[in-house]
């Protein structure tokens, strides 16, 4: 009898993603730091996302979408992007849990479109103020500190061009450097995630095995002596291909 041919462990379909909002008119006595209220929007006005990009992290291209300049509506994108977000086992963000995803959600109850199906999530803002003390969490501090370059400039300018203007030259600038946060998300996370705690169990997902690296999938596991809790005795590991430490969650007998 011939073997039977094993199927292929499962590649994790891990999104990277960030959008970029549009700013809304309002009526004021002054300039300056200043509480502004809802009465003060000029009529008409709503938030809106201009554009989202997003990449996979077993691909080297980054997509993008955008609202149009000529729609400025961001329904078509919203419903685009929804599709690929769930069909994600895991979506990474910087600050995306206060902002990017109440953004997306925002967008879909203003134009009737009903939840998504929203994979787990991993904010790197939150890991990185969790896991290390730094002079500044900001996405462009931590990618010049990680890797010696920081995000793109884009003036205030840029945002009236695009939502005023109609300028599709600002509105291809604010995607480039969309695009570019992506890049620079995806390495920051790449160089501090041996850090973090996993959020979802990669081994689990690719080959449904609790037993290989959490954070990786690797079965190449060392032990790194044990850990002693109220409830027992718990063994330590470290992954030699992603330098993971964890404890197993299994009590030793």
């Amino acid at each position: 009898m011939p073997n039977e041919q094993q199927a292929l462990p499962r590649i994790p379909r891990i999104l990277f993603w960030d959008i970029e909002t549009a700013p809304m008119l309002f009526w004021g006595w002054r300039t300056g730091k200043q509480y502004v209220a809802h009465t003060q929007i000029k009529k008409g006005q709503r938030t809106g996302i201009i554009c989202i990009c997003y990449k996979w992290a077993h691909e080297s291209k980054v997509h993008s979408l955008h609202w149009g300049l000529d729609a400025d509506s961001s329904e078509k994108m919203i419903e685009e992007f929804s599709r690929v977000v769930a069909s994600a086992d895991i979506s990474i963000g910087h600050n995306s849990d206060r902002f990017d995803i109440r953004h997306v959600n925002t967008q879909r109850l203003i134009n009737g479109q009903g939840p998504i199906s929203w994979p787990t999530s991993e904010d790197t803002l939150k890991q990185f103020r969790k896991h290390f003390y730094l002079p500044s969490y900001s996405l462009d501090y931590i990618s010049t500190m990680l890797t010696g370059s920081g995000k793109d400039r884009m003036e205030f300018r840029d945002w009236i061009d695009i939502v005023e203007d109609k300028d599709p030259n600002a509105l291809r600038k604010m995607i480039r450097y969309c695009k570019k946060d992506v890049l620079k998300l995806e390495a920051i996370y790449n160089d501090a995630q041996p850090f973090f705690k996993p959020k979802v169990h990669i081994g689990v997902i690719t080959e449904g095995n609790r037993d290989l690296c959490p954070r990786c999938g690797s079965s190449i596991l060392c032990n790194d002596g044990y850990s002693y809790r109220p409830a027992g005795k718990y063994k330590r590991f470290k992954c030699k291909d992603c330098e993971y430490k964890g404890t197993d969650t299994r009590k030793c007998r």
